[in-house]
């Protein structure tokens, strides 16, 4: 077994591994309870739709990395992690201070009717 391919099957299962998890094993158990009869029909179209996400995502990262080097990719996703940081935790703050807002209006006008 020649190394490239040995690298690519353990790229992919440890993709499996980090992914199961994630938002589609949720769907998964959330679409099951709701139809227990064909459980295993839907575990089974789970499987092989984070099999064919998880292909693609190798695929598209093997052939980006003939174009552009692996340090330059870690800095993008990088700063592609922190602006979505910022940006939620900037969202957060506004609803914070917006439900504040509303909170002392809220106070005020019951204050008023008083």
């Amino acid at each position: 077994m020649s190394i490239k391919l040995l690298t690519t099957i353990t790229t992919y299962l440890l993709i499996i591994f980090c992914e199961l998890g994630d938002k589609t094993q949720v769907a998964v158990l959330l679409l099951t309870s709701r139809s227990p009869t064909k459980r295993w029909l839907i575990f089974l179209a789970g499987a092989l739709a984070l099999s064919l996400c998880v292909l693609v995502e190798i695929s598209v990262g093997i052939k980006l990395a003939q174009y552009i080097s692996a340090h330059l990719i870690n800095k993008f996703a990088g700063g592609v992690f922190v602006l979505m940081g910022t940006l939620g935790l900037w969202k957060e703050i506004n609803a914070h201070f917006l439900k504040q807002k509303d909170n002392v209006f809220m106070y005020e006008e019951a204050e008023r009717s008083r």
